[in-house]
């Protein structure tokens, strides 16, 4: 075995395979809860959803979903797609909206796949914006 290829096993020995998904992120609640909330899912985020069509069919539903992404309910928002889960990122932090890819998406941040959310509709507004991000800093709730 030549040097070159000595070196090559090592480092590729050492770094680990990349495509092992690794640890999950800590998606944990960081928020303080103990104030109550001013934004809640069922009064502003589940029609924001609604007035944007994002759960339908092809875009975010449960079905037909291509980024195995859906956000049809409460609890389908928290479920990482593909691109987060790959990121190691959480689809929603609650109380880090910085560290939710479902904001990033939303906001459509550099540095991610595909464009940003909802794709081929107006981008929410700069209150939707602040809505989603305050939801999130409170907890999510």
């Amino acid at each position: 075995m030549t040097g070159a290829m000595v070196l090559a096993v090592v480092l590729a020995s050492s770094c680990g395979d990349s495509t092992s998904p690794g640890p999950p992120p800590d998606c944990t609640s960081v928020a303080d809860t103990t104030e109550p909330a001013t934004v809640t899912y069922a009064a502003d985020i589940a029609p924001l959803i609604d007035r944007h069509a994002c759960a339908t069919a092809g875009c975010h539903g449960r079905v037909g979903t291509r980024s195995r992404y859906s956000v049809e309910s409460f609890a389908d928002l928290f479920d990482a797609g593909e691109q987060a889960t790959a990121l190691r990122i959480c689809a929603i932090r609650p109380g880090m909206p910085d560290s939710s890819y479902f904001l990033w998406k939303l906001e459509g941040r550099g540095g991610i796949r595909g464009e940003r959310m909802p794709n081929d509709r107006p981008a929410l507004t700069a209150q939707e914006l602040a809505l989603v991000r305050t939801w999130i800093l409170e907890g999510a709730r």
